[in-house]
């Protein structure tokens, strides 16, 4: 319910204008982008239906978006949902550490 209201808060609301979200303060204090960066532009972008802008604002949010839709669905139905074992906890802080790194070496 929280992420289809945020969707359509940002599909209404451009993240591009200035004044209508917070900046990141982890970009704010050193310049460099975090994992999250990107991620209102790319959403936003999804609900104008453009998926090459999005993937250019964050990539690793529009891949991952699937995952998290399916294991949402799941939960919905009753059913435990994906990845959801310490491992999958691993993996998952360890891609956004590296999305982070990657990013801004690029």
């Amino acid at each position: 319910m929280l992420f289809a209201a945020l969707t359509a808060l940002v599909a209404f609301r451009d993240p591009e204008a200035p004044g209508h979200y917070p900046s990141c303060p982890f970009r704010s204090a050193t310049g460099l982008l975090c994992p999250g960066c990107g991620t209102l532009r790319a959403l936003r972008d999804l609900t104008q239906g453009d998926v090459a802008a999005a993937l250019a604002h964050n990539a690793l949010f529009v891949t991952a978006l699937p995952l998290a839709l399916f294991s949402w669905l799941r939960a919905v139905r009753g059913r435990p949902p994906v990845l959801t074992s310490v491992w999958a906890g691993v993996t998952a802080v360890a891609v956004l550490l590296l999305w982070g790194v990657l990013r801004n070496c690029v």
